[in-house]
């Protein structure tokens, strides 16, 4: 035969990068796999390579004063088109080269979800927080949920006088939020110097939301984006809750996987501060979530509960109420989708109580008001 069969080369069709990130990519899903039953896995990534993928995409976005992970999503639609036209002027040159476009595609959705796990991702299945905390999570009372409730609302009253209500209602930060930044940095460094090696410590800077008004539709308070290293927050949400919220998603920044667990690493942040404002953000933001466990389960005492409340408080919780209500309809079409959506994810992530696992925060709360640093104060 003159001609001779041309022999196939992968590397062709397949760039020799794609390879490298769809290995890297089968060993991250190896990971993930193993990380959900062997918890020395799951902490070793995200103490050991997570730490530096946080660090490394935090301090690279950290001075960007908009958020890039929402800029990302806005301009998705254009984004789409643009990789969709070059999938198509791909193929209208050949087949080989419609793979190689589509293959370069594929891989940053590899990068994305390595990125996610050995950036993040293990830090569901690893060491839980009361036992790095060795606190003694175990059922409640709804005398223990009383007990809690009452110690938390007296922390959030002790504050009242130093908290401006300018229009008698809601509660105002004294600062910018460039300033609020640098406050909950601050209480970050006294939570880390107060529990050495449990915590990642870094300086970042949390991210106001542009569409904010918009997304409170989902009635999510902060999201952080694992592949930009940010802490994205809503600030449609009265100031306390804005406080509690940036806490959580720094949380979530430096290794905190578990809802809960961030919750509560978000109230230690807040009444840890020499600020105020936070001080009283995290008691009142987590006396709601004990009060509203208690109404569930004693009436009585849930009714002794609320009587205790300041006018201010009471001022505070109602406008809160009544703002947001539009966002809280049953109707909301938008809220029942984003709510399942992120109860899927949290579920898949080894959280049976999926969305419900925020609440769940009550436990490490009474664990640690009664029984442990909290019951010292």
């Amino acid at each position: 035969m003159n001609a001779e069969k041309k022999k196939f080369k992968l590397r062709e069709y397949l760039p020799i990068g794609c390879m490298i990130i769809f290995l890297i990519t089968l060993a991250a899903a190896i990971v993930e796999i193993v990380s959900r039953n062997n918890m020395a896995l799951a902490d070793a990534i995200n103490d050991g390579s997570g730490r530096i993928i946080r660090f490394i995409l935090a301090k690279a976005t950290s001075w960007i004063p908009f958020s890039f992970a929402e800029t990302i999503i806005i301009c998705s639609p254009v984004i789409i088109g643009i990789l969709v036209y070059l999938m198509l002027k791909a193929g209208k040159r050949s087949l080989k080269a419609l793979i190689r476009v589509a293959a370069v595609i594929l891989s940053i959705v590899a990068v994305v979800y390595s990125t996610f796990v050995f950036g993040y991702g293990t830090g569901y299945y690893g060491k839980k927080i009361d036992q790095k905390l060795n606190m003694k999570r175990a059922d409640l009372t709804a005398e223990e949920l009383y007990d809690t409730a009452m110690l938390l609302l007296d922390g959030a009253i002790a504050e009242l006088d130093n908290i401006n209500f300018p229009e008698g209602t809601c509660s105002k930060m004294p600062y910018s939020y460039t300033e609020f930044n640098r406050e909950l940095n601050k209480a970050w460094d006294k939570v880390c110097e107060k529990y050495p090696g449990v915590f990642q410590h870094f300086y970042s800077n949390t991210k106001p939301v542009l569409l904010s008004e918009p997304w409170s539709y989902t009635q999510i308070a902060g999201v952080y984006s694992f592949f930009t290293g940010e802490a994205n927050v809503n600030v449609n949400y009265p100031d306390f809750i804005i406080a509690t919220s940036a806490a959580h998603e720094m949380s979530h920044q430096r290794g905190v996987g578990r809802e809960d667990e961030a919750n509560f690493v978000s109230f230690l942040v807040c009444i840890n501060s020499d600020d105020a404002y936070l001080r009283y953000s995290g008691y009142l933001d987590m006396y709601r979530e004990v009060r509203d466990k208690l109404k569930g389960t004693d009436k009585e005492l849930y009714n002794d509960l609320v009587s205790h409340v300041p006018d201010e408080i009471i001022g505070e919780l109602n406008d809160f109420a009544v703002k947001f209500a539009k966002y809280a309809k049953k109707e909301n079409v938008v809220a029942k989708v984003s709510d399942k959506i992120n109860d899927t994810y949290i579920t898949i992530h080894g959280q049976e109580a999926g969305s419900k696992s925020y609440g769940l925060v009550v436990d490490l709360l009474c664990a640690y008001m009664l029984y442990g640093d909290g019951a010292a104060k």
